[in-house]
């Protein structure tokens, strides 16, 4: 299958009835038919460490994702990833979220069925604020779950991603609690600009303004 393509007409797609566990070094494609190119993903099986989204050395972990060289890459986990450590990295502060405004996630992260468990984002501060930061134009982030932890900045906060800029979300989920000091808290999605397809949320959800179970500002956005 592919994430994104069409042939004969007919948009290309997998589906995902069950994890897929995969080995940390081993491999993941697609392909979009027979003449298609060859997308080849790096697998993901660890969280890292907070000096990840710094350098991202050797193995590629989830952390290492938010390095600057890393965000147009394509990803896979090939387990579930307990991220409750995050709690007490960067002087408390947590997990460093993949993608900026300026540095958007063009890439692709298939979850495959996995979930990320226990994550925590403390930066009242800081806008955009989630897993993904930001997710920009030909950004995808499908089948992936983020189970429990907590979510907290200033605005565009949601518990998978503080900014769908023009990427595509789909069978996904967030149950993490989401909590924005300003405006665009959002259990899933804090603002969105791009499309979401078969997702859903269910963690407590708290802001000022603009404040939603699954988006909190759909601004140009496609929810389905």
């Amino acid at each position: 299958g592919s994430t994104n393509g069409v042939i004969g007409g007919i948009t290309s797609d997998y589906l995902v009835n069950a994890p897929i566990n995969l080995a940390s070094g081993g491999s993941f494609s697609t392909k979009l038919g027979s003449s298609g190119s060859t997308v080849n993903y790096t697998v993901i099986t660890s969280l890292g460490a907070a000096g990840d989204a710094a350098t991202a050395p050797g193995t590629m972990t989830l952390q290492g994702m938010a390095a600057s060289t890393s965000l147009s890459g394509h990803y896979v986990l090939g387990a579930n990833i307990d991220a409750s450590a995050t709690s007490s990295w960067n002087t408390n502060t947590g997990f460093t979220p993949i993608g900026t405004y300026s540095t958007n996630f063009t890439g692709t992260l298939a979850g495959l069925g996995h979930t990320v468990s226990g994550l925590t984002i403390n930066r009242p501060s800081v806008i955009y604020i989630g897993l993904f930061g930001d997710i920009g134009t030909g950004g995808i982030v499908r089948d992936i779950g983020v189970v429990g932890g907590s979510i907290t900045g200033k605005s565009a906060v949601g518990g998978l991603a503080g900014w769908n800029d023009t990427g595509t979300i789909s069978n996904s989920f967030a149950t993490d609690n989401v909590s924005a000091a300003q405006g665009g808290a959002g259990g899933l999605v804090g603002s969105n600009d791009g499309t979401i397809t078969n997702s859903y949320a269910a963690g407590n959800v708290s802001g000022t303004v603009d404040v939603g179970g699954l988006v909190g500002l759909n601004i140009t956005g496609t929810i389905n």
